[in-house]
């Protein structure tokens, strides 16, 4: 028969996994990269002299789509606020379970009460990646479309000049 001190390295490694989560902000560094080099060099096309730049239709283009990357670094950064607290608790409330899991270390599971052993692994284990991978798959649902355009973009850039 287990004992409530069988899962306290479970909960520990969701504590850690919980809070390293809630610090980590890997989207904003990593997936829109592409889309901002993308508008670096289609930015760098109107730096040349006058003749050789690109059409004014087409800057005007760009700092539209530099303003929708804007407003969308805006939306991600509140969003991820949104994740920061639910990791931040939940962090907190597998904190409290390993100190009472500390307190009944030696006490075994009584029977028929086996959904608690499956409660703390799932609850130490699900929620970071959860939260994580929706906070991913949200922001690149909303990069893709601006990346597809900033392509574009930058090709009819490039063709102009």
């Amino acid at each position: 028969m287990p004992e409530y001190g069988d899962f306290s390295s479970v909960v520990q490694l969701g504590v850690g996994l919980h809070l390293g989560t809630a610090l980590l902000q890997f989207y904003g560094e990593l997936g829109v990269q592409p889309l901002v080099r993308i508008l670096e060099r289609t930015r760098s096309l109107f730096l040349a002299p006058e003749a050789e730049q690109p059409s004014k239709h087409l800057e005007a283009e760009l700092m539209r789509l530099e303003s929708e990357y804007e407003i969308f670094k805006i939306r991600l950064f509140q969003e991820y606020q949104k994740y920061v607290c639910i990791n931040t608790s939940v962090a907190l409330i597998l904190a409290g379970i390993l100190v009472a899991i500390a307190y009944k270390a030696t006490d075994p599971v009584p029977e028929g009460h086996e959904w608690i052993t499956i409660f703390i692994v799932a609850f130490s284990v699900l929620p970071a990646p959860i939260t994580l991978g929706s906070l991913w798959w949200d922001a690149n649902r909303q990069v893709k479309p601006m990346k597809e355009r900033a392509n574009e973009l930058e090709k009819l850039s490039v063709e102009s000049c």
